[in-house]
């Protein structure tokens, strides 16, 4: 059965001219790690299972962690106030760690369309980035409702640099990467050589483009991690198999938080979902990303016992909805 689950989603994926790398495992069964499309159409190099993808706003689950491993090391607390750390952030005083991890906070996003270029140029474009969430207006008092924030998650990565001492690149690098043997996974940094990386790509009136260029350091702590989806696995059996967090600090992070709407709540760096799937009523711990060139989605359905990462470098949101949910319903069906 599992060899024809394999055989339909390779037929889905190829059929759907999707452009990535996909894993998909049932049980302990990985039944497929494969690469589909190109990686660079210009040089006619293929994807493959060790390409490197932009993960965008899975980068949120690393985050997450990483605050839960400073709690365990008791160098800050969920509920520290964010004016322990930017002493002049506007109020500050009532927005909490928890506030930042759940999308409560309040703090509106940044416009990605913005010009950053002055700010990317200072010793420390993180800084002023902040400085430029902080002067947004509130979207609504902290805790009173979720509203996704990348800005939040932005901030988080600064405490975690005030925090550790390093940067939020080396604190993941060292904290994680290196102890879950993730050698393919890193800040995606647009001036440093990263073999196997994939360029990103989109639609235009049905023709395939280059993706306008974004300097990931604008989202950090948000989406700025690159990954494979082999890695991506080895991140998932290690989460869950509490090799990156204690019990307790899981627990946090599977916890329905604040409610979204009537199927999903927010957890710590995760969507936490819960209805009918595929037929059946199940459980969905997942985070999607996206943005230019890219799109990803990395799910565990916790009552099957089944992961599926999808990592693209086209970013066509309807090939990509065609084969996320076509994948499920093949690989979650008797």
């Amino acid at each position: 059965m599992l060899e024809r689950k394999a055989r339909e989603i390779d037929k889905l994926l190829v059929e759907s001219n999707f452009s990535g790398s996909v894993l998909v495992e049932v049980g302990d069964n990985v039944i497929l790690s494969e690469g589909y499309g190109m990686a660079n159409v210009e040089l006619s190099v293929k994807n493959t299972r060790e390409t490197k993808f932009r993960i965008a706003s899975i980068t949120k689950q690393f985050t997450a962690a990483a605050i839960l491993q400073l709690v365990e090391k008791k160098l800050l607390n969920l509920d520290d106030k964010l004016s322990s750390y930017i002493k002049d952030y506007p109020n500050g005083e009532n927005i909490t760690i928890h506030h930042l991890l759940t999308h409560s906070s309040g703090i509106s996003n940044l416009n990605l369309e913005d010009d950053f270029c002055e700010i990317l140029k200072e010793d420390n474009p993180l800084l002023g980035l902040i400085d430029k969430v902080k002067a947004q207006p509130f979207e609504f008092s902290p805790g009173e409702k979720f509203s996704y924030s990348a800005s939040g998650y932005l901030i988080l990565s600064y405490i975690i640099e005030t925090v550790s001492n390093k940067t939020y690149d080396e604190y993941l690098q060292e904290n994680i990467f290196d102890k879950l043997s993730m050698k393919d996974s890193g800040y995606d940094f647009y001036k440093h050589i990263i073999k196997n990386r994939a360029s990103g790509y989109e639609l235009e009136n049905d023709e395939l483009v280059n993706s306008d260029f974004v300097d990931m350091r604008i989202a950090s702590g948000g989406g700025a991690l690159y990954s494979t989806v082999e890695d991506l696995h080895k991140w998932n059996v290690s989460l869950l198999g509490e090799k990156v967090v204690n019990k307790e600090s899981l627990k946090l992070m599977f916890t329905n938080h604040i409610q979204i709407n009537q199927y999903v709540h927010y957890g710590y760096g995760l969507f936490l979902a819960f209805g009918e799937i595929s037929g059946k009523d199940r459980h969905m711990n997942y985070h999607s990303g996206g943005g230019a060139g890219f799109r990803s989605i990395n799910s565990v359905y916790l009552d099957d016992d089944t992961k599926v990462i999808i990592l693209s470098n086209l970013n066509d949101k309807t090939i990509f909805n065609k084969v996320s949910s076509g994948i499920g319903n093949i690989v979650l069906s008797d």
